[in-house]
């Protein structure tokens, strides 16, 4: 039994099961080569897995639309964290965990991502800066927590920076 397979237009295969079930023949440019089935089903197996690894390096943009204080949301200091913030977009390199924009979580030390996230968990990112690893003003921790798990396009977070609390959504762009 002979049959010709035309896999996206590119790749021709002509299989003989009479030489070997195993066997694939590749014909292309008018050559014939010989491909182990199982290497075959392994590039291929390779080529659809990359795509959707590729799909979960997905970097996200998020808005904030709401701010809270550790001291209650009240005062001058909070309406100015409001006002500087509220509305205000910032991007998350999903990879490295990298904040740019209005939020940001590198001063002087890298992010460390330790949940890249899944259908079940969320994607979540730490930044710490000792006293003495940044300019002598304090320590800082930021934490980012992005619900990846869930089927909406708008994931929700919550970004702590030190007593600030930052919320809404993020996409994948």
């Amino acid at each position: 039994m002979h049959r010709l397979l035309n896999f996206n237009g590119h790749l021709k295969v002509y299989l003989n099961s009479s030489y070997a079930a195993d066997t694939v023949y590749h014909l292309q440019s008018g050559a014939m080569r010989v491909i182990n089935f199982k290497n075959l089903v392994a590039i291929l197996v390779a080529l659809f897995t990359s795509g959707v690894a590729h799909s979960t390096d997905d970097d996200y943009r998020c808005t904030i639309n709401r701010v809270s204080l550790a001291q209650g949301d009240f005062g001058q200091e909070f309406e100015n964290l409001k006002k500087r913030y509220v509305g205000k977009e910032f991007t998350v390199e999903r990879r490295t965990g990298l904040m740019a924009g209005t939020l940001k979580n590198s001063y002087g030390t890298d992010p460390q991502v330790i949940d890249h996230g899944s259908k079940d968990n969320s994607y979540k990112v730490v930044t710490t800066m000792k006293i003495e690893e940044g300019t002598g003003y304090g320590s800082n921790v930021h934490v980012l927590i992005i619900s990846e798990y869930e089927k909406a396009p708008k994931k929700p977070f919550v970004h702590l920076c030190n007593e600030e609390v930052y919320f809404r959504y993020c996409e994948h762009f």
